[in-house]
C-alpha cells in the first residue's frame, strides 16, 4: 500500500471511531433525558452529561471495591452466621430493609450493593460468596446491566459464570434467582429484560440446583404495565408493598426446598 493509501485509510478508521463514539455519546444522553422525562423532570444539558457519566461509571469493573471492603470489616467485626442463606446482588437486595423478619426464622447475610452488576458480583464472589458456605443463595441482578447498555446476552453469560462456579464450589447450595421486575422507569427496557428472565428460566429445568422465582406477573397490571403503586417515587425501587409481594414468593420457594430450616 502507498504512503497516500495508508493515510486515507488511517483517515478512514478515524472518522468511523468518532462518528461511533459520537453516536454512542448520544445514545447515552438520549436514554438519560427520556427516563427523567418518564418521571416528570426535564434535565438540562449539564445535568444529562452529568447522569450519563454516573450511570456509565457502573460498568467500570472495580467501581464497586469500597462496598466489598466494607463488607469485609464487618465480616471481621460481626462474622455472619453458618448455614445461612445468602442474599445477594443489586441495590433491591441492598434496600431489603424487613429482610431478616421477612424470612424468619431463617438464618439471613445481606450483599447487597446499589448499582450492582452481575461481573461485580463474579469479580467478588471468593470475599462475599465462597467464604459463607451458605445453604442456599437468594440472586437478584441483572437490570443495571442491562440499564448499562450490555446485551442480555452478555448478562447472561455473566449469570451463568457465576451459577457454574457455585455449583462446582458450593455443589449442595440450592441457588434461587429472582426475575427481573417491570419497574416503571425502565419499561422500555422490558424486551431485553424478558429475553434475560427467558434464559435464566430455560437453564433453570435443567439444572436440578437452580430454581427461578418469577415476580413479575403479580407486579404488572391487567394490561401488562408496571404497577406504579409497588415503587418509590424514583419508579425503580419497590416500596414496602413491592417488597410483600417479593417476600411472598421467596419464602414459598425456599419452604418448598427447607421445610425444617422453617419449623427451627
Amino acid at each position: 500500500m502507498s504512503k497516500r493509501g495508508f493515510i486515507i485509510l488511517l483517515s478512514i478508521l478515524f472518522v468511523a471511531i468518532l462518528s461511533g463514539w459520537f453516536a454512542y455519546e448520544k445514545y447515552w444522553e438520549y436514554r438519560v433525558k427520556e427516563g427523567a422525562k418518564a418521571l416528570g423532570y426535564e434535565l438540562n444539558e449539564e445535568e444529562v452529561k452529568y447522569w450519563v457519566k454516573r450511570i456509565r461509571s457502573y460498568n467500570r469493573l472495580d467501581g464497586f471495591d469500597e462496598d466489598i471492603d466494607k463488607f469485609l470489616d464487618q465480616d471481621r467485626i460481626d462474622p455472619p452466621p453458618e448455614n445461612a442463606f445468602l442474599f445477594i446482588g443489586s441495590s433491591s437486595i441492598r434496600l431489603w430493609k424487613t429482610l431478616e423478619e421477612d424470612m424468619k426464622p431463617l438464618k439471613i447475610i445481606n450483599r447487597g450493593f446499589g448499582g450492582a452488576h452481575t461481573k461485580h458480583i463474579n469479580r467478588h464472589k471468593d470475599k462475599i460468596v465462597f467464604p459463607y458456605e451458605p445453604k442456599a443463595i437468594v440472586f437478584f441482578c441483572g437490570t443495571n446491566d442491562i440499564n448499562g447498555w450490555n446485551s442480555p446476552e452478555d448478562v447472561f453469560s455473566e449469570f451463568k459464570n457465576f451459577y457454574f462456579s457455585v455449583r462446582e464450589r458450593l455443589p449442595n447450595t440450592i441457588f434461587f434467582t429472582i426475575s427481573i421486575q417491570p419497574s416503571p422507569s425502565r419499561f422500555d427496557q422490558r424486551q431485553r429484560q424478558i429475553e434475560w428472565n427467558e434464559a435464566v428460566n430455560f437453564l433453570a429445568d435443567k439444572e436440578e440446583n437452580l430454581v427461578f422465582i418469577d415476580v413479575s406477573p403479580p407486579m404488572l397490571s391487567e394490561d401488562k404495565r408496571p404497577r406504579p403503586e409497588l415503587y418509590t417515587e424514583d419508579m425503580l425501587h419497590m416500596n414496602e408493598e413491592g417488597y410483600k409481594i417479593w417476600t411472598k414468593l421467596v419464602r414459598e420457594n425456599l419452604i418448598t426446598y427447607f421445610p425444617e430450616d422453617f419449623k427451627k
